[in-house]
């Protein structure tokens, strides 16, 4: 065994060896190639003029290679390009913003297509964005306010509706999504897709306070409270039927919502 005073002289020597060497080879050791983040995608091109038509006809959706409008208002595309499709919740714009109307085509380049597809209907819609940005000067903003609202909880016996079967949750058009809404009900739909139809008939925001995450298939039938007794289009009400029908429950409540409040814009130029 070495003396105590030959070890440590033993230690010494290695660690003046190995240190330098480990860092010399952290300075000649390549770093890994850092990756840029992936360019948000965009529109390639887009066309927006007044349209000719004048049957009212309208459409506003996403194609496989792009969007797409028809006759339709910068009203209209702001509330598809900000999901606000409740019209208490948007204020502001030009007194034409409701009045004129437009065609617009955008498309993606070739190249983007693929990746595009997977992108799910609010993330495609949310490029118009920068679109309306673009051609109409579109500048906006959030405020928030304490409004009425209702939230949607579930009712004391529980939810009367079933998780949708897997031939109901496939992917239907652009953006992947599977609710399907007829006349015969909902399918393969979260409960998302309840709000939006609960908020017209009620008259208010509903937040989801349900907690049930999935897709479902469920049937909801009712009639405006205006509608006579005696019709033949009689039936419960909207707070009724949905606990009745779906074990569900619209409860009164106050809650911040955001409102978006349009500062300006100007109609585009022909292009």
């Amino acid at each position: 065994m070495l003396p105590r005073t030959s070890r440590n002289l033993l230690c010494l020597i290695v660690a003046s060896i190995a240190i330098p060497a480990l860092v010399a080879l952290a300075q000649t050791t390549p770093s890994a190639p850092t990756t840029a983040p992936p360019k948000p995608l965009s529109f390639e091109v887009a066309t927006i003029k007044p349209t000719a038509r004048t049957d009212g006809a309208w459409k506003l959706q996403p194609t496989p290679d792009g969007y797409t409008g028809m006759d339709i208002s910068l009203f209209h595309l702001v509330q598809e390009a900000y999901g606000v499709f409740d019209k208490s919740l948007l204020s502001g714009g030009p007194p034409w913003i409701d009045r004129d109307k437009f065609d617009l085509e955008a498309k993606f380049d070739t190249a983007e297509i693929p990746a595009a597809n997977k992108l799910t209907y609010r993330q495609r819609a949310d490029m118009l964005q920068p679109l309306l940005a673009d051609r109409f000067h579109l500048k906006v903003h959030h405020e928030t306010k304490d409004l009425p609202v209702y939230n949607l909880v579930v009712a004391k016996d529980g939810p009367k509706f079933q998780q949708s079967p897997p031939e109901h949750r496939v992917e239907r058009g652009v953006g992947g999504g599977t609710c399907l809404i007829s006349r015969k009900g909902y399918q393969g739909c979260g409960i998302e897709a309840l709000l939006l139809t609960l908020r017209y008939s009620s008259g208010r925001t509903v937040i989801d306070k349900t907690g049930l995450a999935g897709l479902y298939d469920f049937t909801l039938r009712w009639a405006p409270e205006d509608t006579p007794a005696d019709s033949a289009n009689a039936g419960p009400s909207v707070f009724t039927a949905v606990q009745e029908q779906l074990g569900l429950k619209l409860e009164p409540s106050i809650a911040p919502i955001g409102i978006l409040v349009i500062d300006s814009a100007e109609k585009p130029s022909e292009n």
